[in-house]
């Protein structure tokens, strides 16, 4: 009990102290501004001149758009709902996907290698691995093939990985990585085809053929070539697992029509860039894709040349790209890419530790005009240093007296 009641007199008798010591050092203070009005006030504009510089330096998050020529990007679809990715691509003469799939033809078959298919008028086939694949060509000739895509859908959470297209073969590629979302599980990504009414050739690797007896082949990789005249003038094939699609037309795409692409797709995690592997992941290379383009936030504007990175500020983490308003193909160069996001920084160079140009806003950019804030802050800074000679001045003369 004495103990506790030495306590609480220590408290009491600190507070005290604390009290008093505040009192002398700032009762003074108090007696000067209470009597010079002028002070104070300017005081207060020094203050509000310090938070308005501050507000010009710190940075701040800003939306930010870039229009990019690649030959190769990446990005996660971020909504969740289906949505439209590829619309109708004509006169295919190569399709090709490679992966764990399933699908079915009706016709009439025929197989210079299996010929039990010829008496069959469906056909089932199952690709069992992440090598399997199957390729599907016109018989006549390419120019004439009545392949087409019709839609590609991508579910929620489905990363597209290595879209490109090369202008010398008029290939497009990519592949499909869906991921199961919490909320709606692993969805099926529906990859619509029209296969027309002529003859198809189809080439199979890995794969096996429910029901059907064929003789066993020491060589499970043996490529299987068979002859279809189809029934079913649609496939759709269900992606639920990672697949690898390439597809080559016949021409080029014109710059007057429809695009292949839907717009405004809803984005994270996207890249401009691939890695240069070795076999060890140590070694692995990052090499950006861009050829050319430019980005804009805060009312600054930046050139990309090629081979330089678009990074945030923090290379190692993707640049927060929320939404790719347009893409689309350009003949004899790449992919256009349109987009936008936040961030607090843009930092381009050729090499990520080393960038060479940096646009960065601060919190009144998106507020003022630029040209305002750098007015204003030019006048702020002046202003300070003279009210802080005003008020030092006058200190020092009330302390003489």
């Amino acid at each position: 009990m004495a103990r506790r009641q030495k306590t609480s007199w220590l408290l009491r008798h600190m507070s005290r102290l604390r009290t008093s010591f505040i009192d002398k050092i700032f009762r003074p203070v108090k007696k000067y501004l209470a009597g010079n009005k002028l002070v104070v006030f300017v005081l207060l504009l020094l203050i509000t001149f310090t938070v308005i510089s501050l507000a010009a330096l710190v940075p701040g998050i800003h939306v930010f758009e870039g229009n990019l020529i690649v030959e190769e990007m990446s990005f996660t679809y971020a909504e969740q709902q289906p949505k439209l990715f590829l619309q109708t691509i004509r006169h295919i003469s190569n399709l090709e996907s490679q992966g764990i799939q399933a699908l079915t033809f009706t016709g009439k078959f025929t197989s210079p290698s299996a010929p039990q298919l010829n008496q069959l008028d469906t056909l089932t086939i199952e690709l069992t691995d992440s090598t399997s694949r199957f390729i599907i060509i016109p018989v006549n000739s390419p120019e004439t093939s009545e392949i087409d895509i019709n839609e590609l859908r991508l579910q929620p959470n489905t990363k597209v990985m290595g879209l490109s297209y090369d202008s010398y073969r008029k290939r497009l590629a990519f592949s499909l990585q869906p991921q199961p979302t919490p909320e709606l599980g692993n969805r099926e990504n529906i990859f619509k085809i029209y296969l027309g009414e002529q003859p198809l050739k189809i080439f199979l690797e890995g794969y096996k053929l429910p029901g059907v007896n064929l003789p066993e082949n020491p060589d499970e990789q043996a490529q299987l070539e068979l002859n279809v005249n189809p029934d079913n003038k649609e496939l759709n094939l269900k992606i639920t697992q990672d697949n690898t699609i390439s597809l080559t037309v016949s021409k080029p795409p014109e710059e007057n029509e429809q695009q292949w692409f839907h717009g405004r797709i809803a984005t994270k995690d996207v890249k401009f860039q691939r890695l240069l592997r070795s076999g060890d992941i140590r070694d692995d290379l990052a090499i950006s894709t861009i050829l050319e383009g430019k980005v804009r936030m805060a009312e600054q504007e930046r050139e990309i040349q090629k081979n330089q990175f678009l990074m945030s500020e923090k290379p190692d983490v993707p640049l927060n790209i929320e939404l790719i308003r347009h893409l689309q193909i350009v003949p004899k160069k790449g992919l256009e890419v349109r987009f936008s996001g936040k961030t607090q920084q843009l930092k381009i160079g050729l090499d990520k530790d080393f960038p060479v140009s940096t646009i960065q806003g601060s919190q009144l950019d998106g507020i003022l005009p630029r040209d305002a804030i750098i007015a204003i802050f030019s006048f702020a800074a002046g202003t300070i240093t003279s009210l802080l000679s005003y008020v030092i001045e006058n200190v020092s003369k009330s302390t003489s007296n």
